[in-house]
């Protein structure tokens, strides 16, 4: 038997989607308006993506206790190594890594 590539897996993880997902999101940032890893590194900067520490792909749950806020630099540097993905170092205009 074969599905369709849009059809989801059977044994996918139930995520939160639809207006219930978005309302969570913004009930969220509203809550926690900024990004954990700048705050780390000593910056203040506004979150803009809800993030799960632990990916849905690797057996995260869909819930509260597995979200996270990140600005969106820090959110794709996340999704890239948790796919394992190399990233890029940005170069300016003079040659060197910025």
């Amino acid at each position: 038997m074969t599905r369709k590539a849009w059809a989801k897996r059977p044994d996918a993880p139930a995520r939160l989607s639809g207006r219930k997902g978005q309302q969570r999101r913004a009930r969220w940032l509203s809550s926690q308006p900024l990004c954990v890893m700048c705050e780390r590194e000593g910056f203040i900067t506004a979150g803009t993506d809800v993030d799960h520490v632990t990916p849905l792909s690797k057996g995260g749950a869909d819930d509260e206790s597995n979200l996270q806020t990140l600005c969106h630099a820090h959110h794709q540097e996340k999704s890239a190594l948790d796919k394992g993905q190399r990233i890029r170092p940005t170069i300016g205009l003079d040659g060197w890594q910025v």
